[in-house]
């Protein structure tokens, strides 16, 4: 077998390197160009690095010294080529900065001393580190409500306290950027203007609430569907309880962005992509047990893949302990098939959860029953089932010198298994969680009933 060789590989996302490039407004040619320049290494032809660049566009797999060149001609970080969480508008910010940094050296703006000098003075018992950074970041969030109606005594005290014209305030820029959510249901529609890409799952979210104060509870929510779907430059989300048609609400959003003509709907970037669909994700994970995504994949794709997997937590790589399937390959497909409009997911999983107690008991032996506690809760994107040992026997007997002891627990996940053996993330809604979480509360605590009544003293039986 011929086994290849060569310098070791550095992954970037290349999606995400194509939409930097574009945001640049970059050819790949120049981008290639730019890149080699950086090496200092000869061009054999344009057309040879730009079928380079084409590759590793395509691929995502360069060299360290290549990704660095890249970042360096893109203006941005390694980092961020990776797929990693971006700066929230920096631009603005920074220009901003350098602005104020410019006045104060050449004290062109008394205005804008006085107001650092009174942002010290609010912050008297706990001193900014770099307050004309942090006066910055919320001078471009003033500037960016400004930008949707700009009063006049508003846009006059900003000219005056940035140095900047009326012209220049009112570009095109952004921080958090404006959204226009719209929501319909019943035939009614409702509609706002949120700031930032994050506060558009929470608009959602309360929407609902206002609507169906029950959601996502009740067994009738157990096999609600949230659906992502995209028609660019407007973004969809739907919310379906599939026993229920009526119960169906519809939320469309678009960003926005201000002119002096009004607002213009424009396609969202990457980086609002980024936060946007990061939060959407983590919001139907926790609401729904069926999740379509903006890519149009179901998930759970099976419901007879789901298995409830138990790890131990780690910093670095949490070690996967048990996989519980229970009694799911007994179900027929009739039987799976009666589990319809009658909260589907909520009984499969219990049939899984059968074997549950049988997995997790030995994991808890060292410790007395009474001593574990269970919770739901929150784990990256998805819910969970944390058990954790009491924190007073985990620091009983630390001294307080040298590194505290570690955390005693395990973390229980809903997953999908799939063909290749491995397992994937799935939606788990957080009253769904809690059903099998108070089913593991209840053994522990017969447990912990057991163990005391085994060790209470026998009364003595009377004489005969």
């Amino acid at each position: 077998m011929r086994t290849r060789t060569g310098r070791p590989t550095f992954q970037l996302d290349a999606k995400r390197l194509k939409s930097v490039r574009e945001e640049a407004k970059l050819t790949q040619a120049q981008v290639a160009q730019r890149a080699h320049e950086l090496l200092k290494k000869p061009l054999a032809t344009a057309d040879t690095a730009t079928k380079h660049y084409q590759k590793i566009e395509r691929t995502g797999r360069t060299s360290q010294a290549m990704a660095d060149a890249l970042a360096k001609a893109l203006n941005t970080t390694v980092n961020v080529l990776q797929g990693n969480a971006p700066d929230k508008g920096p631009s603005l910010i920074e220009s901003l900065e350098r602005q104020f940094r410019h006045q104060l050296e050449t004290g062109a703006s008394p205005v804008l001393q006085e107001a650092l000098a009174q942002e010290a003075l609010a912050q008297r018992g706990d001193p900014d580190p770099d307050p004309v950074r942090t006066f910055a970041e919320e001078v471009a969030k003033r500037i960016e409500y400004m930008q949707l109606g700009p009063p006049r005594d508003e846009l006059a005290r900003l000219v005056e306290l940035t140095g900047w014209t009326e012209a220049e305030l009112m570009r095109p820029m952004s921080i958090d950027g404006h959204w226009f959510v719209m929501s319909t249901i019943h035939g009614v529609r409702r509609s706002e203007i949120v700031l930032g890409a994050d506060h558009v799952p929470h608009w959602i979210q309360y929407s609902i609430q206002d609507d169906w104060p029950d959601f996502p509870g009740g067994s009738i929510w157990s096999d609600c569907v949230i659906t992502m779907r995209e028609e660019l430059p407007w973004l969809h989300v739907e919310v379906q309880s599939p026993s229920i048609p009526a119960l169906r609400n519809t939320f469309s959003f678009v960003r926005c962005s201000p002119t002096p003509s009004g607002l213009h709907w424009t396609n969202p970037s990457w980086r609002d992509r980024f936060w946007l669909d990061d939060s959407l994700r983590k919001w139907a994970f926790t609401h729904a047990n069926f999740v379509v995504g903006f890519d149009g994949q179901r998930v759970p794709s099976d419901m007879r893949a789901l298995r409830l997997l138990i790890e131990r937590p780690d910093h670095d790589d949490d070690e996967q302990l048990a996989v519980v399937k229970g009694n799911l390959e007994e179900l027929s497909d009739d039987v799976i098939d009666n589990f319809k409009g009658e909260g589907q997911h909520d009984l499969v999983v219990s049939w899984i959860a059968s074997g549950l107690w049988e997995a997790v008991k030995p994991l808890l032996h060292d410790w007395p029953a009474d001593q574990w506690h269970v919770k739901s809760d929150t784990c990256i994107v998805d819910t969970c089932i944390v058990i954790s040992l009491d924190d007073s026997i985990r620091w009983k007997d630390w001294s307080g010198r040298g590194a505290p002891p570690p955390s005693v627990g395990y973390r229980l996940r809903l997953v999908e298994q799939l063909d290749d053996g491995k397992f994937r993330r799935v939606p788990w809604r957080r009253s769904s969680v809690e059903l099998i979480a108070e089913r593991l509360r209840k053994r522990l605590s017969e447990e912990a009933e057991r163990n005391r009544a085994s060790k209470a003293p026998q009364a003595a039986l009377p004489p005969a």
